[in-house]
């Protein structure tokens, strides 16, 4: 294994040197966005009339709530003068997961001068190459779904993120896996920056807890096909299985996983969907995954936001529901602080704000933009329907009784 794991170290540093690439590739345009950039500060100079907010998110492949969270926390800044009394008005791009299509976006989005920022990316490649188009720009970029530990840590002064990176998601979920008993773990992973770092963080924190790495699979979500790891993980003497990849593919994981026999407990970093769904069948049940927010937090914020939201829509909100919301409150505090729609002034408002209590609980960051520590949440499928049984911490790991 130890071949295998110097492998999985040499791929941490394949986020930075796609940077470096990226970088290198759009030189020519690099100019144009720093021209950009002057413009947007001479169009921002002053009072605005309205708040001009990109939002770039694969809307039609998730299904998710992200565009009715951010509509509604809209309405509601607008309706108060939450915002310094300015209007935020919300630009909606769907980049399709496909960087080409995340490309023209950021770009549109960059030679708009009078827009101040831009909400999302799931997809942590997304988001780390759009970094390289907004950051000399000068446009904030507010991460609200990208959690590759890379994206804040290139020195760039145009990024925030409001989700916990992949670095705390794994301590917490080494310390949740060997908590629960497991021991001989198998790890599973999508190659990119969001499964690599997820994979290689999860094994530096079992090391620490002397748990052993038993077996290991990497796949391209270009062409995978998971025949060869899941019969070769019938053999494995593997207690848990941990599925470091998104959702189409986790459930095609989970459904062949099953189909040939295998009962080890799988716990996914992927969120539940309705493609997951589709995709997994029947072989959902038992099988566990990680989330970022509780929709029963006792908290005031979140139980008043679930109350708007059914209100609103007629249903409950997820996830991606509060963290739009959250983002948008957040953003409209940092321009009620400072009277600003200048994209500078916002974030550095919002990486030196006091701590913030959202929807989706406490909101703190660095001075580098990266949020502080939260809780992660552990869900299982039963009948269907998912479950809450525990909450993790990189920390502290506590379970319902």
């Amino acid at each position: 294994m130890k071949n295998r794991f110097l492998w999985i170290l040499k791929t941490l540093a394949v986020p930075v040197l796609s940077l470096g690439l990226l970088a290198y590739a759009l030189a020519p345009q690099w100019q144009s966005f720093d021209r950009m950039g002057e413009l947007r500060f001479k169009a921002l100079n002053g009072t605005p009339k309205e708040i001009l907010v990109g939002v770039c998110w694969p809307f039609a492949a998730r299904h998710d709530e992200m565009a009715d969270g951010l509509r509604l926390a809209q309405e509601e800044i607008n309706a108060g003068g939450m915002a310094h009394g300015i209007p935020i008005r919300l630009v909606m791009r769907d980049n399709r997961v496909d960087w080409e299509r995340a490309k023209e976006i950021a770009i549109e989005f960059a030679d708009t001068p009078k827009m101040s920022a831009v909400v999302g990316y799931y997809d942590s490649s997304l988001a780390i190459k759009a970094s390289t188009i907004y950051d000399p720009s000068r446009l904030l970029e507010i991460v609200v779904g990208a959690n590759a530990t890379s994206i804040t840590s290139h020195g760039f002064d145009y990024v925030v993120r409001t989700i916990v990176s992949s670095d705390k998601i794994a301590r917490a979920m080494a310390k949740l896996t060997v908590e629960r008993g497991h021991k001989k773990v198998a790890v599973i992973w999508e190659q990119g920056a969001y499964g690599e770092d997820l994979a290689y963080q999860y094994q530096i924190a079992l090391n620490s807890l002397d748990a052993d790495l038993v077996y290991q699979w990497s796949y391209s979500s270009e062409s995978a096909d998971f025949r060869l790891p899941v019969n070769q993980l019938r053999g494995s003497d593997a207690d848990l299985i941990f599925f470091a990849g998104l959702e189409p593919w986790a459930g095609d994981f989970l459904r062949m996983a099953r189909t040939v026999g295998i009962r080890t407990p799988i716990i996914g970093a992927f969120t539940d969907t309705p493609e997951l769904r589709a995709r997994a069948g029947a072989a959902l049940e038992g099988s566990m995954f990680i989330d970022y927010y509780n929709l029963n937090s006792p908290s005031p914020e979140n139980q008043a936001f679930v109350r708007k939201f059914r209100a609103r829509f007629g249903r409950d909100p997820d996830t991606w529901a509060a963290q739009g919301y959250d983002a948008l409150y957040i953003l409209a505090k940092a321009v009620n602080s400072t009277g600003s729609a200048n994209p500078l002034d916002l974030s550095y408002s919002i990486r030196y704000m006091d701590a913030w209590e959202g929807a989706n609980g406490r909101y703190k960051f660095n001075d580098d933009g990266e949020l502080g520590d939260k809780p992660i949440y552990l869900d299982v499928y039963r009948n269907g329907v998912p479950a809450a049984i525990g909450q993790t911490h990189p920390a502290v790991v506590t379970e319902p009784q």
